[in-house]
C-alpha cells in the first residue's frame, strides 16, 4: 500500500531498507512512525501496544556477527521480539519516493515548480529538489524555514545579508554532497543539514547560500505525509514519535 501511494523507489545498493526484524504474517492494528529506532523509541512503542515501526533510517545497517543482550543494540533486538514489535525501514527508498521526504520538505517550505535536485534514477527521480519561492531577503527567509520546520537553533551561510532570494534547492537530512547540483540549476539558497565549514566555503564561493536547519528536522515533515497516507487506505492507530536522538543543546 505504502510503496503505490508514495511512490518508493528501489533503494541505493548500499542501503538496507526493508524488514528488520519481525514477523511478514503478524497481525497489525498500531503503527508507529519514527526517524530513528533507540531504545526509548521501543519503550514507547511497548507502552503504546505497538505491533509495526517504520522508522526512515534503518536499525540495522551493518551485517551483524553477535548479539550482545547486554549491548544497547542488543537490549533493543530483546525488547523488540519480546514484544511482538516489527521493525520496517524506508531510508533512500523514501528520500527519493514522489510523494516521501523531497515532496514534504517542499510542501512545508511552500517551494513550488520544483525539479529533482540530483537524479539518480531512469525515470528522473533522485534527491532534493529545486523550485521558485516568494522572493524575500535571505535573513527573512531563514527565519521563515526556522520556524516552518520547528528548529531551536538554525545556520545561515551568505555572501550577503542583504541578498534576496527567489529560487530555493533542498534536501532532506544531509545533502551537502549536492551543492555543486544547486549552484548549477540557479539555486540562490540552498536548505539541508549537516553542513561542514569547507563544504559552506564551496557554496559561498558560487554565490550561493545555504541554511542549515539540521538532519532530523528537515526529514521530520515526512511523517505527517506517511500518517495521512496509512490513515486514507486503511483503519490502522497511527502513532508518531517526535524525539530527535541527537538533538543540540543550546547553551
Amino acid at each position: 500500500m505504502l510503496e503505490d501511494s508514495l511512490k518508493l523507489k528501489k533503494q541505493e545498493d548500499w542501503d538496507n531498507s526493508g524488514l528488520q526484524i519481525g514477523n511478514m504474517d503478524c497481525n497489525i492494528k498500531t503503527v508507529m512512525l519514527t526517524l530513528d529506532l533507540d531504545l526509548n523509541a521501543v519503550k514507547y512503542a511497548k507502552d503504546k501496544n505497538v505491533d509495526l515501526i517504520l522508522a526512515h533510517h534503518p536499525f540495522l545497517f551493518d551485517s551483524i556477527k553477535s548479539i550482545d543482550l547486554n549491548s544497547y543494540d542488543g537490549k533493543i533486538i530483546k525488547l523488540l521480539i519480546q514484544n511482538n514489535i516489527n521493525v520496517y525501514s524506508m531510508h533512500t527508498s523514501l528520500d527519493m519516493a514522489d510523494m516521501g521526504v523531497t515532496r514534504a520538505l517542499a510542501d512545508i517550505l511552500n517551494i513550488n515548480n520544483c525539479s529533482v535536485l540530483h537524479e539518480i534514477n531512469e525515470d528522473g527521480s533522485g534527491y532534493g529538489g529545486v523550485g521558485d519561492i516568494e522572493e524575500t531577503g535571505i535573513l527573512e527567509f531563514t527565519k521563515k524555514v526556522k520556524q516552518s520546520l520547528n528548529c531551536s537553533m538554525i545556520k545561515l551561510y551568505t555572501p550577503d545579508k542583504h541578498l534576496k532570494v527567489s529560487t530555493a534547492a533542498f534536501c532532506g537530512g544531509s545533502g551537502s554532497d549536492f551543492i555543486p547540483d544547486a549552484a548549477k540549476k540557479g539555486a540562490h539558497v540552498y536548505i539541508t543539514g549537516d553542513i561542514k565549514y569547507h563544504q559552506a566555503q564551496t557554496a559561498l564561493k558560487n554565490n550561493l547560500c545555504i541554511i542549515d536547519a539540521g538532519h532530523y528536522n528537515t526529514e521530520f515533515p515526512v511523517m505527517e505525509l506517511i500518517k495521512a497516507k496509512i490513515e486514507k487506505h486503511s483503519d490502522l492507530n497511527v502513532i508518531i514519535y517526535e524525539t530527535n536522538t541527537v538533538e543540540e543543546i543550546i547553551i
